[in-house]
């Protein structure tokens, strides 16, 4: 692929990513904003109970947030400070939202990347090992672990596991102890389960789609003639036959990996207790903290744009025959 092609190719879809950026903000602000409630009536329900005039206290906490301005006037000057790098206060916990950010994605971006390397690692071996022994014992069993992995729920498998390794053979931390450091060896074993309930079921859906690019593959000529030149199977497999099907496989891992991100990740998070983005959307949810929930959405939009991004470039590396035009 020309270079040119390339650089034009990212530009076109770095202005893409920018408009629907903008969209993503715009509608997320309109539909919080609509809701029949203010930030201030929880943000200061305890202070309402104890206070003789709570309204004033209130319209003075709106005033500080500029809550008080018509939503037209809000959304622009949202806008305006977001340009200047300025992400807003959140209500809930008094922080500035960037800071709040700065303290919790790491948690969200751990448990994602052990996940990931767990789910994609075996399931792409297990579905090329299915694949190689066809209609084999070997085969069969994968085939059925694999159905059962992506029929089952993440927060019921999570609820399940917490369950018995946790409650009956305590074997296992029922939270992570944001006092010890992030990969200590007590947190990355209170980890594991977290991993294996956001994990399983993206390693099952990897199964299936490897071992069929690996049967579609094994059938087309350039295997048959690389057997025929006498090359070892370890070689056909691993250098002709790998490198064609794990086009497609990228495609779904890079889609799981924007997805997890407001979706079992987030869950799993809220299950097993860990400070992550998605307990902190959780409770900025219930809080109506509109600047901490618009941020992390916006965040969660970038990250599937970028993904998606990198997918085409990774495609073009693995196959020179694509090109973007």
């Amino acid at each position: 692929m020309k270079r040119g092609g390339l650089q034009n190719y990212i530009i076109r879809r770095l202005i893409y990513a920018f408009l629907i950026a903008f969209g993503v903000v715009t509608i997320t602000f309109i539909l919080l904003r609509i809701g029949p409630s203010s930030p201030a009536d929880k943000y200061l329900a305890n202070i309402s109970a104890r206070t003789q005039n709570p309204a004033r206290v209130i319209e003075a906490v709106e005033a500080r947030y500029g809550l008080d301005k018509p939503v037209i006037q809000q959304y622009f000057d949202y806008l305006v400070n977001l340009a200047r790098g300025d992400w807003g206060w959140s209500f809930s916990t008094s922080l500035p939202v960037i800071e709040l950010i700065r303290r919790h994605w790491i948690y969200s971006f751990q448990l994602i990347l052990l996940s990931m390397l767990f789910a994609s690692s075996l399931g792409i071996l297990i579905g090329i090992y299915s694949a190689v022994k066809q209609y084999t014992r070997t085969d069969y069993i994968a085939t059925f672990f694999s159905f059962i992995g992506i029929s089952i729920p993440n927060f019921w498998l999570g609820i399940m596991l917490i369950l018995v390794f946790s409650v009956q053979l305590g074997w296992f931390k029922t939270y992570y102890d944001t006092g010890l450091p992030m990969f200590s060896l007590a947190n990355l074993k209170a980890l594991i389960l977290p991993v294996i309930t956001l994990g399983t079921g993206m390693m099952a859906g990897y199964t299936r789609y490897a071992r069929s690019s690996t049967l579609d593959n094994l059938r087309k000529d350039f295997v048959k003639t690389a057997r025929a030149k006498g090359l070892p199977e370890r070689v056909v497999i691993g250098k002709h036959v790998f490198r064609n099907a794990i086009l497609p496989i990228i495609t779904i891992i890079m889609f799981d990996l924007a997805g997890v991100v407001f979706g079992g990740a987030y869950l799993t998070e809220i299950i097993f207790g860990i400070p992550g983005l998605g307990r902190v959307s959780f409770n900025a949810i219930f809080a109506n903290d509109y600047p901490v929930v618009i941020t992390i959405t916006l965040i969660g939009a970038m990250v599937v744009l970028l993904t998606n991004l990198t997918t085409d470039i990774v495609y073009t590396w693995l196959d020179p025959r694509i090109r973007y035009d």
